[in-house]
C-alpha cells in the first residue's frame, strides 16, 4: 500500500494539471449548454458555480490525501499571514497597473464575466471566480506541485518553478506576449514566497482571493448601486 501511495503521490499533480488546463476550460461551454437546455435565467451561473465547487473539493481531497497535512493548518501566526496576504495582493494589483495598465491581470478576471449579467449572476460568479477558483489554483500549484516535486530544492525552486509552469501553460490557450507572461509569472512568484514563508496554504490563498476581489470590485459596486 505504501508503494502504491508513493506512486500516486507523484502522479496526481500531473493529473490535476492536465485537468486544470484541458478539462476546466470546458466548464463554461458545458454551463452554457445546460443553460440552453434548461432555459432558466440563472442556470448558467449556478451550473458553473457547481462545477467549480466540485472541482475545488476534488482537488482539495487529493492534495490533503497525498501531501503534508500541516499545510492546511493556520500556522503559527495567522495575523501576520493575513497582513502579508493583503500586502501581496495590493502589490500584484499595482504591478498589473504599472506593467499593463490592467490590460492583462484584471482583464483576464473580468473576461470570465459575461457582458450582460444580472446582479444575481454577478454575486454567484464572484463567489466562484474570486473565492473558489483561487483556492483550487493554490491547492494545485502550491499544495500539490511543491510537495510532490520541488520541496527543499536548492535556489528556492519551490517558489519559481511552479510559477514558471503556471505562467507557461496559460499560453496553451492564449497567444504569447511578454506582458501577459510577466503578469502571470509575478503573482505566482509572490504567492510562492508567501507559501515558502508561512509553510501553510492560508496566506497564498488569502492573497489570491483578495487580488481577484480587487479586480471585481467595480462589478460588485455596480450591483450594490
Amino acid at each position: 500500500m505504501k508503494f502504491i501511495k508513493g506512486k500516486l503521490s507523484l502522479l496526481y499533480p500531473l493529473f490535476l494539471l492536465l485537468f486544470y488546463f484541458y478539462v476546466r476550460p470546458q466548464f463554461r461551454p458545458l454551463a452554457q449548454y445546460v443553460s440552453n437546455s434548461v432555459a432558466s435565467a440563472n442556470s448558467y451561473y449556478w451550473t458553473l458555480f457547481g462545477l467549480e465547487g466540485l472541482y475545488a473539493v476534488f482537488t482539495g481531497f487529493l492534495v490533503y490525501r497525498f501531501s503534508k497535512k500541516a499545510q492546511f493548518k493556520l500556522g503559527k501566526n495567522p495575523l501576520q499571514a493575513l497582513i502579508e496576504a493583503v500586502f501581496a495582493a495590493c502589490l500584484v494589483y499595482w504591478l498589473d497597473y504599472f506593467i499593463s495598465g490592467f490590460v492583462q491581470g484584471r482583464a483576464a478576471v473580468l473576461s470570465l464575466f459575461p457582458r450582460e449579467i444580472s446582479p444575481t449572476g454577478v454575486l454567484i460568479l464572484v463567489i466562484a471566480m474570486v473565492i473558489i477558483r483561487p483556492v483550487t489554483e493554490e491547492l494545485i500549484f502550491r499544495g500539490a506541485l511543491v510537495n510532490a516535486y520541488f520541496k527543499d530544492w536548492k535556489l528556492y525552486a519551490e517558489i519559481w518553478l511552479p510559477a514558471l509552469i503556471y505562467s507557461g501553460l496559460h499560453f496553451l490557450h492564449n497567444p504569447f506576449s511578454l506582458g501577459a507572461s510577466i503578469i502571470y509569472l509575478l503573482p505566482s512568484v509572490i504567492f510562492g514566497i508567501l507559501y515558502y514563508r508561512s509553510k501553510t496554504l492560508l496566506s497564498p490563498i488569502l492573497a489570491h482571493i483578495l487580488l481577484n476581489l480587487y479586480y471585481t470590485l467595480p462589478l460588485l459596486l455596480s450591483v450594490f448601486k
